[in-house]
C-alpha cells in the first residue's frame, strides 16, 4: 500500500504546483506595453502621422478581468466607433462596447501635440 501511497502524493503535490500561465496582458500593469508591444506601437505611429493626431490617444483599461487596449480621440466633431484589442492585438469583436464597460482606464499614449484634457 505504501509504495502507491507515495507516487499518488508526489503526483498529488505536483498537480498543485503546476499552474497554467495567467493572461500576459496582466503582466502589463509591470511593464510598460508602449515599450514592449510592438503593435502598439505601430499604431501610436499611425495615430500620430494622421491628419487629426492632435485629437488621438490610447488608453489600456480592464474589460470582462481581461486587459484591453483602445486608441480614441477626444475630437468634438466625431462621431467614433470604440474598437477594443487584447494583448496581441487582436480585434474583440461581435459586441458593442460602451467607455462606462471598461474599468480601470489607464492612459499610455498621446501626441506630443495633444489638445485633449485627459485629466
Amino acid at each position: 500500500m505504501k509504495k502507491y501511497c507515495y507516487p499518488f502524493l508526489f503526483g498529488l503535490l505536483f498537480s498543485f504546483s503546476c499552474t497554467e500561465d495567467g493572461d500576459p496582458a496582466m503582466d502589463m500593469e509591470v511593464a510598460d506595453p508602449m515599450e514592449n508591444l510592438v503593435w502598439l506601437q505601430e499604431m501610436a505611429e499611425n495615430l500620430s502621422e494622421g491628419n487629426m493626431s492632435e485629437y488621438s490617444y490610447i488608453k489600456q483599461a480592464t474589460y470582462k478581468g481581461q486587459t484591453v487596449f483602445f486608441p480614441f480621440n477626444c475630437c468634438p466633431h466625431c462621431n467614433t466607433a470604440l474598437i477594443l484589442y487584447d494583448y496581441n492585438g487582436n480585434a474583440i469583436q461581435g459586441e458593442d462596447f460602451v467607455l462606462n464597460d471598461l474599468k480601470n482606464q489607464k492612459l499610455i499614449w498621446q501626441p506630443t501635440n495633444s489638445i485633449c484634457n485627459l485629466n
